[in-house]
């Protein structure tokens, strides 16, 4: 198929045509007019807008005086602000095409409208927030910077827009129904990097994606001043008391049916669902799910999930789920699973789960598994694992504590600490300065082969033990196992004094499920050999507590006691029996 050449010449009427259409399309109140009537009817000056501004009109005849003299000189002025000077606040318009209809209001209210532009571009703005600071009504210009907003005698109107200065109008009887206004760049000096508040203000907008309005967002960055209200009543935020501007408004009492957002709150506040506050709360708060706090927290918390806050908590928060405090804590911390308190001064945490504090000191933190603290200045208990860079108090585990530097005492299943200056009270404990670790090998009077590892510190060791005889048949071996708490005073560099009391469980071929205790305590001297190789040996004190209605009792009793030092008329049934003993043993301490 051919093409159909087109001629230069219709070519370019085309594109004419095009860019004419182009031109009118859009919105007809933006459309720039000049106009010069003296005295003219206003059906005359009405037919001459349209027909400069290149549309249709459709109303009623019957609403307007259409002999009315108009009197009214523009020049470059948009449609809107010439048919606002011609038929004041009496009339709205709607556009639909090319046809502007006009309509009558059924109530007469005042309005004040205008444009916001930039003083040093001219260009005028969008997503600027016009407020009334009296009645809270609120207000965003549209992509032509224009803005409307009911106003009373006395009103104060606002105009706000983040990195802008604000601009306050006081309205009067001589206030025009059109104000234009230039705003000017914010002339401060900014830091390479945000504010704290200025990024929980950007970070409580992304939080309140789902609650809040956009509009409402917009007013939440761009109004900077502090508007107050005794009481307030909401069921969600922006449909309640404090309008559109409740993220800028600083309430007293609080009444969230649903969820509720404000700047801030003074005493009292209560939600069925959820409190968002961008700034501080004092007082009182509690919600059936969620707490988000953008600042501090002075008082009591209470939420059904979650308390999230950005600033410092002195008081009390408790919820279902989780606390967080981004600041300070100065209080106490009830989760059901979770506290994390970026920073901590005598702090209080309890959860199911885990606590963990970063960075400064806590006081007392309990949970069911997990404790971290940058400090921890009194109790540490978890049930599996307490951890602190530095502790000055005590640390209980079920399992494992850790900590840097120690000046208290750790209690747990294994402890580890970088430096010690305490007791550590567990199977297995390690401190690389100030802490006792040896490896034993020896032997005794009743098993001439025995291993123990000392773990603590040289005030109070634990001490892990096992020994057998190995000669004989094995349904008569004779072995022992068992445990115990020691103590070594250093007399000089190269010796020293420990006392060892232990218990162990005899056994004689297969274990032993009756009772056949072996108590020991033992004084042994001992030499230094070397950096960590050290010889022992010493007397001991022993006793023997056997099941009298075992045969096997007084066997095992002639085994290993050589002479009972107590009297045999006062032990008839032979269940218990003492002896004098020694030790002697080779140690590799590390």
């Amino acid at each position: 198929m051919k093409m159909k050449h087109i001629p230069c010449g219709a070519a370019v009427l085309l594109i004419a045509l095009f860019t004419a259409t182009a031109l009118r399309a859009g919105d007809i109140l933006e459309r720039t007019i000049s106009v010069h009537f003296d005295k003219t009817p206003l059906k005359e000056a009405l037919a001459e807008v349209s027909r400069q501004g290149g549309f249709q009109w459709t109303y009623n005849a019957g609403i307007l005086d259409e002999g009315r003299r108009i009197t009214h000189v523009a020049d470059g002025a948009t449609v809107r602000e010439v048919l606002l000077d011609m038929l004041g606040d009496a009339y709205t318009f709607k556009q639909n095409g090319d046809y502007l209809i006009l309509k009558k209001r059924k109530k007469p209210v005042r309005q004040m409208g205008g444009y916001i532009s930039d003083r040093k571009t001219g260009r005028r703005m969008a997503n600027v927030t016009v407020y009334d600071r009296q009645s809270l009504r609120s207000v965003v210009t549209d992509k032509n910077g224009y803005y409307e907003i009911p106003v009373t005698e006395g009103s104060e109107i606002v105009v706000s827009r983040l990195a802008y200065r604000d601009t306050l109008l006081r309205v009067n009887r001589q206030t025009p129904r059109l104000v234009k206004l230039e705003l000017y760049t914010d002339s401060l000096p900014k830091s390479a990097t945000p504010s704290f508040r200025e990024t929980m203000d950007r970070m409580a907008v992304r939080m309140e994606q789902f609650w809040v309005g956009s509009s409402q967002k917009l007013s939440t960055l761009n109004v900077r001043d502090s508007l107050h209200r005794y009481v307030q009543v909401s069921l969600l935020p922006g449909i309640g008391t404090n309008q559109r501007l409740s993220g800028s408004v600083t309430n007293d009492w609080s009444l969230n049916i649903l969820a509720g957002y404000s700047r801030s709150n003074r005493v009292f506040e209560i939600a069925g669902l959820g409190n968002i506050n961008r700034e501080n709360v004092t007082g009182f708060q509690s919600a059936g799910l969620f707490n988000i706090v953008g600042g501090n927290v002075t008082g009591f918390q209470t939420a059904g999930l979650f308390n999230n806050q950005g600033g410092n908590l002195t008081g009390l928060q408790s919820a279902g789920i989780y606390n967080y405090t981004g600041g300070a804590v100065k209080g106490v911390q009830f989760g059901g699973v979770l506290n994390i308190a970026a920073q901590g001064r005598g702090a209080v945490q309890a959860a199911g789960v885990l606590n963990l504090v970063p960075k400064g000191e806590v006081s007392v933190q309990l949970s069911g598994v997990f404790n971290h603290a940058h400090t921890a200045s009194a109790f540490q208990a978890a049930g599996v694992v307490n951890s602190a860079d530095s502790l000055q108090g005590c640390q209980v585990s079920g399992v494992v504590n850790r900590a840097g530097y120690v000046r208290g005492a750790q209690i747990g299943l294994i402890n580890f600490a970088r430096e010690i200056h305490g007791v550590q009270i567990g199977l297995i404990n390690y401190s690389r300065h100030g802490g006792y670790m040896v490896l034993e090998a020896g032997t005794n009077d009743v098993l001439p082969a025995n291993a123990a590892f000392k773990s603590g510190v040289p005030a109070l060791y634990t001490i892990l033990s096992a020994g057998t005889n190995p000669e004989g048949a094995s349904d008569r071996r004779l072995w022992a196992y068992g445990i115990g708490l020691g103590t070594r005073v250093a007399v000089s560099n190269w010796f020293g004094l420990s006392f060892d009391l232990l218990h162990r469980h005899l056994s004689e071929g297969a274990h032993a499920d009756f009772v056949q205790e072996w108590q020991q305590l033992a004084m042994m001297p001992d030499i230094k050999l070397g950096k960590h190789l050290s010889i022992a040996g010493g007397p001991s004190i022993n006793m023997l507590v056997t099941d009298p209605d075992r045969a096997s009792a007084s066997g095992i009793r002639d085994r290993i006691v050589a002479r009972d030092l107590l009297d045999s008329s006062n032990n008839a049934d032979g269940w218990l029996s003492a002896w004098w003993g020694w030790n002697a043993a080779l140690r590799v301490r590390f």
